[in-house]
């Protein structure tokens, strides 16, 4: 095993200027460029303790942002959330604060509004509907919700 160039701290510090990481992906990162393991976590306490790795604000962060600019469904969210390693009793507040901020309904309204744009007082074909269908499935929407957002336009009709 190699010795690394810089120490573990200057490297996370570096991560963390580019963009906030849960500590989990910052633990990854670092011992992939072969730092021991117990050190990393040394240094990771030390950046938690200083407040520049803080999970809770992180989860909050980017389920705002894949809520409100990437306009992901709940389930979606959950998913990408858990990928980076934080807590699901953590995922699960951020989702919900997430959804406070900016409800499902809405999100899913606005993005008919874009995919439909100058069509959207138009009546949905059957194959429109189950394209848009899968395409809010895809991102995360529930069938549920999918349905709502085609009824209160007035065009949803079970096959």
């Amino acid at each position: 095993m190699k010795k690394p160039k810089h120490s573990p701290e200057g490297v996370a510090l570096r991560l963390l200027a580019l963009r906030d990481h849960s500590r989990q992906e910052l633990r990854q990162k670092l011992i992939a460029k072969d730092f021991p393991p117990a050190e990393v976590d040394e240094v990771l306490d030390h950046l938690v303790g200083k407040g520049y790795v803080d999970d809770a604000r992180y989860a909050r962060r980017l389920a705002a942002y894949l809520g409100g600019e990437r306009m992901l469904g709940p389930r979606r969210i959950v998913q990408r959330l858990l990928q980076k390693g934080l807590s699901p009793d953590l995922v699960d507040e951020s989702v919900a604060a997430g959804e406070a901020d900016f409800p499902t309904p809405e999100r899913l309204g606005r993005l008919l509004q874009k995919k439909m744009g100058n069509r959207l007082s138009d009546p949905l074909t059957s194959e429109e509907m189950k394209k848009l269908g899968r395409f809010f499935f895809q991102r995360g929407f529930s069938w549920g919700d999918i349905q709502d957002i085609f009824h209160r336009r007035g065009g949803f009709t079970e096959e």
